[in-house]
């Protein structure tokens, strides 16, 4: 089949998990004999390549002519608008030359509006990573007029594909409480465990003693970095040697967290670090003792997948799609969300339990190659395409 994806987040200008999900799906689609096509973004010359056997075409926005006060008013939707119309005349371009069969996008961005504001025709498939109008909901977002045309665009953008595709049960759940839609069939992302042999997988630290607590994302509050920086002091308290690291774009977050970094008086045990490759993030996984996803909220997060395929234990709220990732106390533990006492409680009985650890490091991996093996869902998501041909 020929695949076109649409996907503004793509390495290596990586904003998030759909940037990972498009290059770990795209890689496999090719290994079983498929032709993908990827849209995305550039702010420099635009220009097309090939990438591992994929055609990489990326566009440069458009400029709408709008008053000015106006524009900063509604700079998020113009934002989107502006870019579709890039993006949709490269899918224009594109179908002159390649007999595209599917298009995959994702929800948030509407990135082919102005196409598929006239046309239906290639099928549009959209996999639901997290809606950007749930978002702002957990992240509390100011019901400006620039959100709420967001939140209906968004809304349009659904009803144009021609099949939906829920990453997890709990994406499906939440999409039929909001939106009314059922039937949503689910395919887990993929992941390659295989790409990560490369790495050296038997590094336990720098030196003698160290424990090295991460987290990796946004910092905004639905990725409840608020609540890890809380359980600081209180794992300090029992080892007061331990690290900690927060790797990701500021998102509002950062000053709220150093504010209370300082208030704590834990500076000397925090370390904020901007966004980096991929390869470099790896690396700090495998340095790692314990990996804290503390979110209110997640689907699928590459930031649970990634480390528990390079063996590294997950530390995770009990929330959505994470406990259709995570067996409590077999391949990661679990902790009540939102409660920083309680994830502070876990931090420090798995830091200081060696054996638990090196259980749950051995069942981690394991567990993601059952659950993301990519063979398995390019079959399923095949059948899914050749399904919305008919």
């Amino acid at each position: 089949m020929n695949i076109l994806f649409l996907s503004q987040d793509y390495l290596p200008y990586l904003i998030g998990g759909v940037g990972v999900y498009v290059y770990e799906m795209s890689r496999a689609l090719v290994r079983a004999g498929h032709n993908v096509y990827i849209i995305t973004k550039t702010d420099d010359v635009p220009v097309d390549y090939i990438d591992e056997g994929v055609r990489v075409f990326r566009v440069r926005p458009k400029r709408i002519k709008i008053w000015e006060p106006l524009r900063e008013e509604i700079r998020g939707v113009l934002e989107r608008l502006e870019y579709s119309l890039a993006v949709s005349e490269k899918i224009r371009q594109i179908l002159k030359i390649y007999p595209i069969d599917i298009v995959e996008s994702i929800e948030a961005r509407a990135e082919g509006f102005w196409y598929y504001l006239f046309k239906n025709k290639p099928p549009l498939v959209i996999k639901l990573h997290t809606p950007e109008g749930i978002i702002f909901k957990w992240n509390n977002t100011f019901p400006s007029l620039d959100v709420k045309l967001i939140t209906k665009l968004e809304e349009f953008w659904l009803m144009r594909a021609k099949k939906l595709i829920g990453v997890t049960s709990a994406i499906n759940e939440m999409m039929k409480h909001l939106y009314g839609v059922d039937s949503i069939p689910v395919i887990y992302n993929p992941l390659d465990v295989n790409r990560f042999n490369k790495f050296d997988n038997s590094f336990v630290s720098e030196a003698k003693g160290d424990i090295n607590i991460l987290y990796v994302g946004r910092l905004e509050f639905r990725k409840g970095v608020h609540i890890l920086v809380r359980a600081i002091p209180k794992v300090l308290e029992r080892i007061p040697q331990a690290k900690f690291i927060f790797i990701g774009d500021d998102c509002g977050m950062k000053w709220y967290l150093e504010k209370k970094i300082d208030e704590f008086r834990i500076q000397k045990n925090v370390n904020f670090i901007s966004h980096i490759t991929r390869d470099k993030l790896i690396n700090f996984y495998l340095r790692t003792t314990v990996c804290v996803v503390p979110s209110l909220w997640e689907n699928f997060p590459y930031s649970c997948l990634e480390p528990m395929a390079l063996g590294r234990v997950v530390i995770a709220a009990d929330v959505g799609g994470i406990k259709e990732i995570i067996e409590d106390g077999i391949n990661g533990i679990l902790f009540k969300t939102g409660s920083h006492l309680n994830l502070a409680e876990r931090i420090i009985s798995l830091c200081l339990d060696d054996g638990l650890r090196e259980k749950i490091e051995y069942n981690a991996r394991k567990r993601i190659e059952f659950l993301c093996n990519p063979e398995k869902i390019v079959l399923e998501t095949i059948k899914l395409y050749k399904n919305c041909l008919k």
